[in-house]
């Protein structure tokens, strides 16, 4: 959270500088702040200066006494944060309590909110947000939290935000001037209580199941929502995912190891995986393997040997499917408009046979493959022509891959990465971030990780 000084106003912070649980902290760019008509000229200056794309006013048409300095200007939009017709079903008394507003809002308001969100999701990501009510304390608190809540900042953190206006605005001295019968109601209805906004999320999660469930049953899609957690944490939104296959997509890397133990295993011999079975790269080491069974085993028939091993490999096959999560990232990328690809050192023919086996080759845009390339992972060649295929560059794309070489390739085609290890790979040795697993974690949930360390 930055303060910033808008002469006039009183309650404007950029919410730039919390901690996330993605890692790192919220970028600047979203500004929430009392009403701009309190500004003078300095302030409107400062104002000017951050050339905001969208200035959302939550107020209603009961509070309007004069035209808003910015009518006219493409920039500004009013979205009244009340539904003028649900409020009218609104009974006071049943809430009492500051946070059973917040929680009734919420309830009453989804058609509104849902407009105020939309808004927000369509300006680009490398422009500022203004967002103000009559306060900037109550409307706009909320909207914000549910903002800070969807971009991973810790609770704690948002309360404490939260209650910066409540010093902003000096309301406990405002209280204080009261006559004391009226002090009573007003410590309801003017204070910002940490406890107030944390019961207006826990609400969210007890009856939506959270802010995203409660965002899109407020209408908004999968992507609005993956846009309005990622402009809190990144000025560029990737535009495509790119899997490595072998071990990452599917995990052949097992079914390859166990079909060479049972070949040596045939021979009456032993493998050992230490004794530089992996190469390092993602080329195909089969020559290399086959020249060191001749050498140990008298009368040693390749074509046999591969036909073997390679029919006990085919039978492992038959059954595999995914691993565990990746089917859903597919499915997610789809539905957050991404461009999905495959970068894989492997052939063309083994790639797209597995994905026709397990009837998932149209969730692909572009399969490239080793045999379009010259050069194999870690050399940055087929994520090249991948992005080339795409139509994206490198900083707009995310590399999921397996293997600490796989990693090094993406990173010099100018991606950003993440790793989820095959079984035989040592997570310690790829960099940046590592999944256990895609079922770890949403492909969204991800994105918002990389956006926050770039």
């Amino acid at each position: 959270m930055t303060d910033l000084t808008w002469n006039g106003c009183l309650n404007t912070r950029d919410l730039a500088g919390l901690p996330t649980r993605y890692g790192g902290t919220t970028r600047a760019g979203l500004i929430r702040t009392d009403s701009l008509h309190q500004l003078d000229s300095d302030g409107w200056a400062a104002f000017r200066g951050v050339q905001a794309g969208l200035v959302l006013d939550l107020r209603s048409d009961w509070e309007l006494t004069e035209p808003h300095p910015l009518d006219g200007d493409p920039a500004y939009r009013r979205i009244p944060w009340i539904d003028p017709v649900a409020d009218q079903r609104r009974v006071a008394e049943d809430e009492p309590l500051m946070a059973d507003i917040y929680r009734g809002s919420l309830d009453r308001n989804t058609g509104q909110i849902l407009q105020a969100y939309r808004a927000i999701a369509a300006v680009p990501l490398d422009t500022a947000v203004v967002v103000h009510c009559k306060s900037g304390k109550d409307r706009t608190g909320l909207l914000v939290a549910l903002l800070q809540e969807l971009a991973g900042v810790p609770r704690e953190v948002i309360a404490e935000d939260f209650a910066v206006s409540e010093a902003n605005l000096r309301i406990p001295e405002r209280i204080a001037a009261l006559p004391e019968a009226e002090r009573a109601t007003a410590e309801v209805l003017w204070r910002s209580l940490p406890s107030t906004i944390l019961a207006a999320l826990e609400h969210v999660d007890r009856r939506y199941g959270g802010v995203r469930a409660y965002l899109a049953g407020c209408g908004l899609t999968p992507r609005e929502i993956h846009r309005l957690g990622l402009r809190l944490l990144s000025d560029v939104e990737v535009e495509a995912v790119v899997f490595d296959f072998d071990g990452l997509l599917m995990d052949t890397e097992t079914t390859m190891v166990e079909s060479w133990i049972a070949e040596w295993a045939h021979h009456g011999l032993e493998l050992d995986l230490e004794d530089d079975f992996w190469p390092g790269h993602g080329g195909d080491t089969s020559t290399v393997r086959y020249a060191r069974l001749a050498e140990l085993v008298p009368g040693f028939d390749r074509d046999a040997s591969h036909a073997r091993r390679t029919a006990h490999r085919d039978r492992m096959h038959a059954s595999m499917d995914f691993r565990p999560g990746i089917r859903d990232w597919l499915l997610e990328a789809r539905e957050l408009g991404l461009r999905v690809g495959i970068a894989s050192s492997s052939p063309r023919k083994w790639v797209v046979g597995h994905l026709e086996r397990v009837g998932a080759l149209e969730l692909f845009d572009v399969v490239t493959t080793g045999d379009e390339v010259d050069g194999h992972k870690p050399d940055p060649a087929v994520y090249h022509l991948a992005l080339s295929r795409l139509g994206v560059p490198g900083r707009a794309a995310l590399a999921v891959e397996d293997t600490p070489h796989g990693i090094v390739a993406a990173a010099a085609a100018g991606m950003r990465t993440v790793g989820i290890p095959n079984p035989y790979v040592d997570p310690a040795t790829m960099d940046g971030l590592v999944l256990a697993s895609a079922a770890e974690q949403s492909l969204s949930e991800t994105l918002y990780a990389v956006g926050s360390a770039a």
